[in-house]
């Protein structure tokens, strides 16, 4: 959700702060602000509103002198979108950024207020400061160790003095990445943040305090003492976190699909075994211990996890739950279930809570994400990687298919080791998965169709999305993409339980997306909707010779397995949500009220 980034080192720090800043503008914000060392002072600037009107005022004042800042994207919790309620926040010579949430910060604030600290803002996070102002005695590090210890709640939160040649960083539950570079160091929220300016990075962990000037960087634990750091090397392009010449961001992550799902197959088949490699944290012997998967996830990766309900027991011989991460509670699972978690940062704060709640119960865990190194990945046993690179767009599209891939090749993998899927039967499997990019790629070259038909429904105010078995989470998908970028009011529902209250709502004119390229049954789905005067957008393998009949409109989508057709599915409803927010002109990836990684729950 917020932002924060910052840099000590030979350069003005300015310039860098705000292109920093706005690599990281697909979060989500609605203020933004940055603190500067100059000249023996901290230059403070801050508003509501976008982060280029912020750059346009610093410029106008100059930079004389600066070498290191920390700056800030908001994302209203306590108090509205205002200049005051902006970050950086002041105390003496101490500015602050926060990201979190700070559940004591009223006792907190009652006890400062007593020691005779003025509040200018009605956020939670301006308490940090006043704590850190009340225990600097030219320490920072330390004053920043003793204002940690009276907070309740999470933070990731970065420090400055105007009389500290360095900048202090702890973190709590909230992401912090760190970049080591040459005579300069960066700290960002999320590592796009950082890839123009160097690869080496590590993310600090819960309880870590960092101490940061141009030359080095200390991490010291909860108890003072020094941590060795471990870099990881990111191997992102700095150009896909880029347009590359595109109008969106979600289109350009769209059309790279193909090279996302050849990514996250790489090195990982082995057809002539009909086997998958993959770090699961699993034996085989554990794996055939295992009678349960627990899957915990939020939003897009949800809707990802609903197809592995299908997809293990029939690869596998192993049923699945699958809970939305926020209501999973401290249930009592047995040591014979595998707990999954699915998060694209690997900072999802709904799903690492649920995953601490999980492993209580002494079960084995496993992790999907994107991102090495991230808090999720140190919570686990195991990680699979999707490998997709940086997605900037805040409705997940590239994600998303790497997310399915990922599940496919999971549950391949633990039916070999369960001795449930057959040799054979996994390299037919393997073998239809390495056609799938290209199959993708079909998709998005028929993109035109997808954009007429987008254009043509872009003023309706309601879509329903339907499917069946594992097309089933990918029309909560559809519905979802429709919902996060084109505003419309979209549900999607298994097309069996139309008849169980759904049809009320299917007037003359309403477009249904019905993904049918699996199975008969959604044929009669199509007729009654279509009996109620809905017009019919079906999605259906080419050459299909009766859904033409029975549809107002048809997409063919190439012959694959019926379950692979899920991720090609996927693609078509992503143009079909990205045209039709295009025609309506709204900002893509941006859209309102929404940000790319929750980090608070």
């Amino acid at each position: 959700m917020c932002g924060i980034v910052g840099y000590v080192g030979q350069d003005n720090a300015g310039p860098i702060l705000f292109d920093t800043l706005k690599r990281l503008e697909y979060r989500g914000y609605d203020s933004a602000g940055v603190a500067i060392a100059s000249d023996g002072e901290v230059l403070v600037l801050k508003s509501a509103g976008s982060i280029s009107d912020l750059e346009k005022g610093y410029i106008d004042i100059g930079s004389p002198g600066e070498n290191r800042g920390v700056g800030h994207t908001r994302w209203a919790t306590h108090g509205p979108p205002s200049t005051k309620n902006a970050h950086p926040h002041t105390s003496g010579a101490v500015s602050i950024v926060h990201n979190g949430i700070i559940e004591n910060y009223l006792e907190l604030k009652e006890h400062l207020i007593d020691q005779g600290f003025e509040f200018e803002s009605e956020t939670d996070s301006e308490v940090l400061a006043h704590l850190t102002n009340f225990y600097y005695q030219g320490d920072l590090a330390e004053a920043v160790r003793a204002a940690t210890s009276m907070v309740e709640g999470s933070y990731a939160l970065a420090v400055m003095a105007a009389d500290s040649s360095y900048l202090v960083c702890a973190r709590k539950d909230s992401p912090i990445v760190i970049g080591l570079g040459e005579g300069a160091n960066y700290l960002a929220s999320d590592i796009p943040a950082l890839l123009p300016y160097t690869r080496k990075v590590f993310w600090m962990k819960d309880g870590e305090i960092a101490i940061i000037d141009e030359e080095k960087v200390d991490i010291r634990d909860k108890f003072g003492d020094l941590v060795p750091i471990h870099l990881e090397t990111v191997d992102w392009d700095p150009k896909a976190a880029e347009k590359s010449g595109y109008p969106h961001f979600m289109l350009k992550e769209i059309h790279e699909q193909p090279k996302a799902v050849q990514e996250t197959l790489a090195s990982r088949i082995s057809e002539i075994e009909g086997d998958v490699k993959l770090e699961t944290g699993l034996s085989d012997e554990e794996a055939r211990r295992l009678d349960r998967a627990s899957i915990v996830a939020c939003g897009t990766s949800y809707n990802a996890s609903i197809l592995a309900r299908y997809v293990f027991p029939r690869a596998a011989g192993l049923p699945v739950d699958v809970e939305v991460a926020s209501e999973f509670q401290s249930i009592q699972l047995k040591p014979s279930t595998l707990l999954i978690g699915i998060s694209q940062s690997g900072e999802t704060a709904d799903t690492l809570t649920a995953l601490r709640r999980g492993r209580a119960c002494g079960v084995g865990s496993l992790a999907i994400t994107n991102v090495v190194g991230s808090t999720i990945t140190r919570q686990v046993d195991g990680t699979v990687y999707t490998r997709c690179g940086p997605e900037i767009g805040v409705a997940a599209t590239k994600t998303f298919t790497g997310q399915l891939v990922a599940l496919f090749l999971l549950a391949i993998r633990l039916g070999r080791a369960r001795n449930f899927l057959g040799c054979e039967d996994a390299r037919k499997m393997l073998l239809e998965l390495t056609r799938l990019p290209g199959l993708i790629q079909e998709v998005v070259d028929g993109r035109e169709r997808i954009r007429e038909i987008a254009e043509s429904y872009a003023d309706t105010d309601r879509y329903f999305f339907i499917g069946r078995e594992f097309l089933y989470p990918i029309a909560l998908e559809g519905a979802l993409k429709m919902k996060e970028i084109s505003y419309i009011s979209a549900e999607g529902y298994p097309a069996g339980e139309l008849k169980h209250g759904p049809l009320a709502l299917v007037t003359e004119g309403t477009p249904v997306v019905a993904l049918a390229t699996y199975g008969k049954k959604i044929q009669t789905n199509i007729k009654e909707v279509g009996a109620r005067g809905a017009d019919v957008i079906a999605l259906a393998t080419a050459g299909d010779p009766d859904i033409c009949k029975i549809a107002t409109t048809v997409v063919e989508i190439p012959e694959t397995r019926p379950v692979f057709s899920a991720v090609l599915c996927t693609v078509a409803v992503q143009l079909l949500a990205y045209y039709t927010a295009r025609a309506k002109g709204l900002p893509i990836d941006k859209p309102r009220n929404l940000a790319k990684s929750v980090t608070v729950e």
